[in-house]
């Protein structure tokens, strides 16, 4: 979501997995985490004017090789994409270094992401955390929404389907193993749990992006 008070100029890129699959390259950009998929920070790269130009100069030349040929080639752009993203994953990290070294006062918060990246497949529910840390569930709630810009629930949804999405995604497996590795025992309530949260059933999101389609399983 963008929002202006006015009119702005801008550049958008559009990239389908097919075309370039994030989680299959990210030992190739190490984007994945950083740029995209990254629940704990904001999707935000703020860019200095020489990093900016240096950017904008890598989508002339995108828009280059597809215009100016009938037939584009596809290693060509995907090797610019990729120099993009890796730029702007170092603009990010940089700059997510930065914060961390000004917001001494977080600790918490910082155990809070750690707990939830070990226990997320098994622990479900913001009072789990809140006994891992000697918390209270408020407490928590109230750190998420200000570090994380979340309720703390909603924190461990998104973690659960980020998983799923990458395990629907890259694997065969059946929905229902899918669903027992995030700590579901019931392979229906898991799939009303995904819908609910992406608006489409775990092998509708397969059949429409997924590597490899599903034998057993899909609901």
């Amino acid at each position: 979501m963008i929002r202006s008070k006015g009119e702005f100029k801008g550049i958008l890129i559009q990239f389908t997995p097919s075309f370039f699959c994030l989680f299959k390259h990210r030992q190739d950009v190490s984007c994945n985490g950083v740029l995209f998929n990254n629940l704990y920070d904001t999707p935000l790269v703020r860019l200095t004017p020489a990093e900016a130009d240096a950017q904008v100069m890598l989508t002339k030349q995108m828009r280059d090789e597809m215009n100016g040929h009938s037939d584009p080639d596809q290693d060509v752009l995907i090797s610019y994409l990729k120099i993009f993203l890796i730029n702007a994953s170092r603009i990010k990290i940089d700059q997510q270094k930065e914060a961390v070294e000004t917001q001494a006062a977080a600790p918490l918060a910082t155990a809070l992401k750690e707990e939830i990246e070990v226990h997320f497949r098994k622990i479900h529910n913001a009072s789990g955390y809140a006994g891992l840390l000697h918390s209270t569930t408020s407490t928590l709630n109230r750190l998420s929404k200000l570090h994380f810009k979340k309720t703390l629930t909603n924190l461990i949804a998104d973690r659960l389907i980020i998983e799923a999405k990458r395990e629907l995604y890259l694997t065969a497996k059946p929905v229902k193993e899918i669903a027992f590795e995030l700590g579901y025992d019931d392979e229906f309530y898991f799939s009303r749990f995904f819908r609910r949260q992406t608006g489409i059933s775990p092998q509708t999101f397969r059949n429409t992006i997924g590597l490899y389609p599903a034998k057993t399983g899909g609901y």
